[in-house]
């Protein structure tokens, strides 16, 4: 569901769009897929192993359809896609034992002429199932049971100015509303979290050129700008980035692609409405906090060491939103791989690793929350997000496969003060189904 399409990282954590063009050769106009499992889960609630509740395993039955539309033409490109994902919990018996996602995904593509091209595109997801990548966007990957809404827009334009030099131009909307972190009462039930909590707009704005030194070299030089809007009276919350980058997309060989970024950023907190009797003067109150700079760095590989089997790897250092009320930003660490093998032409793997360390500092001291009444004090912590999954594949008919995978989650929240905000968690999903493609 969570794909690559950017062509720079952008340090806001978006997610991607279509991975391949709508104009591949061999694409065909519709496609139709349909997953059906049988599992077990250990954790599908995302309940604390700090909770004094005993956690809640269960089996499951899951159904996931996609369908997709391909339009391929002489100037213009269109891929439209949806999933559904619905799972049934027997032995929680509560209303959180049915959950869904949904996700719509667009884009169009617009030739103006060979050197030009335009495209619009969206990726709206609805889900109650955590989405461990979007803890770069600070939400915290547990179980929402109202919900969350993510939704990321762009339009972004490419244009050949000469043979050698070229511009990506765009321009990034995301909304992000849901109920914010889960807790749970003492009878083990699930209480949904603030809704002001986590919520904000952001906006943004992208210019990278590209000076083709070799044709297997390409450097860049990036400006990105992206503003945070918080909802209710998160204003001190609410702050702007700015991201200079350098780097170089280098082709080693055929089969072996790498590219790196580095530079710095700077977030600019705006602080609270200037009222010194909130906070002292100089202080919160003064409306702004002083501007922060960070170390901003992103690596990737890629190795496409046989048709159809690959290996990748990435890594970045960037700001990234806070999940938390009484801080407005952390500094992120991301590292993932991913590795598809084809054994036969039948029998395939897939696996995928991903690692996210957020480290904070308050902006508020525990006297400045209290006059604020700005949530509880936490102090200073760290966030660790770990997920591994792995999907063995073997293919019955060309319509027809058979899949055994196991899915493993990791989410510890350590902080200075009684280890608050604690709500961490492992997960384990093993599962047997069959997939059924057109």
């Amino acid at each position: 569901m969570v794909l690559g399409w950017f062509s720079d990282t952008h340090f806001g954590g978006a997610r991607g769009q279509i991975q391949q063009s709508a104009g591949d050769s061999g694409t065909k106009p519709f496609t139709a897929t349909v997953a059906l499992r049988e599992g077990y889960d250990s954790n599908p609630l995302t309940q604390s192993y700090q909770s004094t509740q005993d956690i809640r395993s269960s089996t499951y039955t899951s159904v996931q359809p996609s369908l997709g539309y391909n339009y391929v033409g002489l100037q213009a490109d269109l891929a439209l896609r949806y999933d559904f994902t619905g799972i049934y919990y027997p032995s929680i018996n509560e209303s959180a034992d049915i959950q869904y996602a949904q996700a719509f995904i667009g884009r169009y593509t617009y030739a103006f002429d060979p050197r030009v091209q335009l495209t619009v595109s969206d990726n709206f997801l609805y889900s109650e199932q955590p989405v461990p990548q979007l803890v770069t966007e600070g939400l915290a990957p547990i179980t929402q049971t109202q919900g969350f809404i993510n939704n990321l827009g762009t339009i972004q334009g490419d244009y050949r100015v000469t043979d050698r030099l070229s511009m990506v131009t765009r321009w990034n909307n995301t909304i992000l509303n849901s109920d914010g972190p889960s807790s749970y009462n003492n009878s083990g039930g699930i209480n949904s979290g603030s809704a002001s909590q986590g919520n904000y707009m952001n906006n943004g704005a992208f210019q990278q050129f590209r000076l083709d030194f070799t044709p297997e070299t390409v450097g860049t030089f990036s400006v990105d700008y992206q503003i945070y809007d918080y909802q209710s009276d998160q204003n001190f919350r609410d702050n702007q980035q700015v991201a200079f980058s350098v780097g170089a997309d280098h082709t080693f060989a055929p089969t072996i692609f790498f590219s790196g970024r580095m530079g710095i950023q700077l977030n600019d907190n705006f602080g609270l409405t200037d009222n010194s009797s909130i906070i002292s003067s100089g202080g919160m109150g003064s409306g702004e906090l002083e501007i922060q700079a960070y170390p901003f760095a992103s690596l990737s590989g890629t190795w496409n060491y046989e048709q159809k089997s690959f290996a990748s790897a990435g890594f970045s250092m960037q700001v990234q939103q806070s999940n938390f009320a009484t801080v407005s930003d952390s500094q992120g660490y991301t590292f993932n791989t991913n590795w598809d093998h084809y054994f036969t032409d039948k029998f395939s793997v897939i696996q995928s690793f991903f690692i996210n360390l957020a480290t904070f500092t308050p902006n508020l001291t525990q006297q400045q929350t209290n006059a604020l009444n700005a949530g509880a004090y936490t102090g200073s912590g760290q966030q660790t997000t770990v997920t591994y999954q792995c999907k063995f594949a073997y293919e019955l008919y060309p319509y027809l496969s058979a899949e055994l995978g196991w899915s493993y989650t990791s989410y510890g929240s350590y902080f200075d003060l009684n280890n608050g905000n604690g709500g961490s968690y492992t997960r384990n999903q093993v599962y047997l189904g069959l997939r059924g493609t057109y």
